[in-house]
């Protein structure tokens, strides 16, 4: 039961820092466009700024932590299950993982991306400020998987 709580709020979060960086995505784009009415600055409200430091901080911090203590190579979260689960089982949660993993990377390399490089990021700083500290943060991470030590 603790599994499958653990499971649901780690994926309850993600989704809601994927919402968050892809609507901040879609109101930069628009303040980026001078015909474009669809969205105004306000709708990325100071609230939803605060969640998206606040929820993307929390998500990064679960994977940079499971990267952390997983040996390289092997696959993240796998050292969860017991050594006599099946391999149908430890395979699902090897895919489960990977896609999370995945997801992070494209959400943060997209609020690095269109908060930063590609327009001015003075449009909409949260989306910004977020987006570099996840390349930092994934450089963190990248080193502490794959074991790279100066």
């Amino acid at each position: 039961m603790k599994f499958v709580f653990s499971a649901v709020i780690t994926v309850v979060l993600l989704a809601v820092y994927v919402y968050l960086v892809v609507h901040g995505i879609d109101v930069v784009q628009c303040l980026g466009d001078a015909q474009c009415t669809t969205f105004t600055a306000a709708d990325f409200n100071d609230r939803m700024a605060s969640s998206l430091a606040l929820v993307g901080g929390l998500v990064t911090a679960l994977v940079v932590a499971e990267l952390a203590v997983t040996k390289p190579g092997e696959a993240p979260a796998a050292r969860l299950l017991d050594p006599g689960v099946a391999q149908k089982r430890k395979r699902w949660m090897q895919i489960i993982t990977g896609l999370y993993l995945f997801v992070w990377l494209l959400t943060g390399l997209s609020a690095f991306l269109f908060g930063y490089l590609t327009v001015e990021p003075n449009l909409l700083p949260s989306l910004s400020d977020v987006g570099q500290s996840w390349l930092g943060v994934a450089v963190g991470a990248g080193y502490a998987y794959f074991g790279i030590k100066q």
